[in-house]
C-alpha cells in the first residue's frame, strides 16, 4: 500500500469531514481539490490518469438537473408550493405533514440539495412569525429530502453517481425503491412526531402568501422538458445526457420566452457540487492504484465481517457514510459493489445521511441557513431523533431489497 496516497487520502477525508467546526473555512470542494491536487503532486497518479478518472457522465448529469432545478426556481414554482402548503396548514401537525410529504415528493424529482435550499427559510419564517418550535419541521424537512430522493437515480447525487456506473435502468431503480422511501417517510414521521408531539396541536396564523407562478412560459417550457426527460429514461439507458440535453436547450430559448436571463440562472447552479465531484473522481483514482481500499476490506473482514452479506454491506455503507458524508463514501465503496448490492448502496448510503449532521449535503445546507436564523440544532438532539430513524429505515430498507 502507497503510504503518501494513504496519506493525502486521510487528510482530504479528514477535511471533508470536518467542515463544520465553528470558524472553520474549508469547504468541501476545496477539501477534494486540494486532495486531487496532492495526488498528482506527490505523483500517486498522472496528469492524464487524473483527467481520465473524471466521469463526465456525472458532471453532465448533475450540470442539467440543477439548471433545470434553477430554471424552476427562477419562476417562482418553489415558493408557489410553500404558498399553497401554508394555506392548507391549519395547524401545526398539518403543516408538518404537508412539509414532510411535500420535501419528499420533490426530493424525488429534483436534487435533493436544492430542495431543501428553497424551502428551508420559509419554514422558520412560519416558525418565527407562530413562536413554535422549528426543530421538528427542520429536522423532518431534512429527513424527507434524504428519503424522498432514494426514490429515483436523479434525487440525489450519489444516486446519480450508482444509476451511471451500475446502468440500473431508471423506471427498475423507482419499482424498488419506492417501497422503501414511501414506508421509511412514514417511519421518520412517526419518530419524529413522538420526540416533539408537544409541538404539533398549535393553531397556526392566517398567512397571505398568495404567490403566483412567474414567467409562466418558462415554467410550462420547464415543465414539458422534465417529463419528457423522465418519459426518455424509458428508452435511454444513460440518464446522463438527456437532462443536459433538454437544460441547454431550456437556458437558450429562456431569453426568447421570457425576461430570464440566462447568466443569472447559470449562477445560481450549485457549481460547488461539480468541483466536489472533480476533485473526490481524482482523489479515489489515487485510492485505487495506491491499494487503500483493498485493505480497507481486508481490516473490515479481520474482524468476521463478510460484506458478500447485505447486512455486513449496509452496516459498513452506514458506519462510512457518517465518517465522510455519503457522496464520497459511495464514490470509495462503489468499486467493490456488484449486482443487487448497487439498490444496497443507494439505499442504505441514502437513509444514513440521516445519522448524523455531516451525514448529507442537504443536512449541512438547513442547518447553515437555520444558523444564520439564530436557530442551532446540536449534534445530540439531531442524532437522538436521526439514529432511530437511520436504524429502523435502513434495516426494513434491506428486508424490501433483498426478500
Amino acid at each position: 500500500m502507497d503510504l503518501i496516497g494513504l496519506s493525502i487520502f486521510l487528510l482530504t477525508y479528514a477535511l471533508i469531514s470536518i467542515r463544520r467546526k465553528k470558524g472553520y473555512r474549508i469547504t468541501r470542494p476545496t477539501a477534494a481539490l486540494l486532495g486531487a491536487s496532492l495526488m498528482m503532486i506527490f505523483g500517486v497518479i498522472t496528469i492524464d490518469e487524473a483527467i481520465s478518472a473524471i466521469d463526465l457522465n456525472i458532471i453532465f448529469l448533475l450540470i442539467g438537473m440543477m439548471s433545470i432545478v434553477s430554471i424552476f426556481q427562477f419562476t417562482g414554482f418553489f415558493e408557489w408550493i410553500i404558498s399553497r402548503i401554508v394555506k392548507f396548514s391549519k395547524t401545526s401537525g398539518r403543516l408538518f405533514i404537508l412539509i414532510s410529504i411535500s420535501t419528499a415528493f420533490f426530493s424525488a424529482l429534483f436534487v435533493n440539495d436544492a430542495v431543501v435550499l428553497f424551502f428551508t427559510p420559509i419554514i422558520l419564517a412560519i416558525s418565527r412569525d407562530n413562536e413554535i418550535n422549528p426543530e421538528p419541521f427542520l429536522l423532518s424537512e431534512i429527513f424527507s429530502a434524504n428519503i424522498g430522493s432514494v426514490a429515483t437515480e436523479i434525487g440525489n447525487p450519489q444516486n446519480a453517481y450508482i444509476a451511471i456506473k451500475s446502468s440500473i435502468p431508471f423506471f427498475y431503480y423507482l419499482i424498488k425503491m419506492l417501497p422503501v422511501a414511501i414506508i421509511s417517510l412514514i417511519i421518520s414521521i412517526l419518530i419524529i412526531y413522538i420526540f416533539y408531539k408537544d409541538t404539533m396541536n398549535k393553531k397556526l396564523k392566517s398567512y397571505s402568501l398568495e404567490k403566483g407562478i412567474k414567467n409562466k412560459k418558462l415554467f410550462y417550457s420547464a415543465t414539458i422538458t422534465l417529463v419528457l426527460i423522465l418519459f426518455s429514461f424509458i428508452f435511454e439507458r444513460n440518464i446522463a445526457i438527456v437532462p443536459f440535453i433538454g437544460a441547454s436547450i431550456l437556458l437558450f430559448v429562456s431569453p426568447f420566452i421570457s425576461d430570464a436571463d440566462p447568466r443569472k440562472i447559470i449562477k445560481e447552479i450549485d457549481w460547488g457540487i461539480i468541483l466536489f465531484f472533480v476533485g473526490l473522481f481524482i482523489v479515489l483514482e489515487g485510492v485505487l492504484v495506491s491499494g487503500i481500499l483493498s485493505e480497507m476490506i481486508n481490516v473490515f473482514n479481520s474482524y468476521g465481517l463478510n460484506l458478500n452479506h447485505p447486512l455486513w454491506y449496509v452496516t459498513f455503507v452506514a458506519v462510512v457514510s457518517n465518517l465522510v458524508s455519503n457522496v464520497p463514501a459511495v464514490m470509495l465503496i462503489s468499486p467493490i459493489t456488484t449486482g443487487k448490492f448497487w439498490l444496497l448502496l443507494a439505499m442504505s448510503s441514502t437513509l444514513a445521511g440521516n445519522a448524523t449532521i455531516i451525514g448529507a449535503a442537504a443536512n449541512i445546507i438547513v442547518l447553515e441557513i437555520s444558523s444564520v436564523w439564530g436557530i442551532e440544532i446540536s449534534w445530540g438532539r439531531f442524532s437522538k431523533v436521526g439514529i432511530p430513524v437511520t436504524i429502523i429505515t435502513i434495516l426494513l430498507g434491506t428486508l424490501i431489497l433483498v426478500f
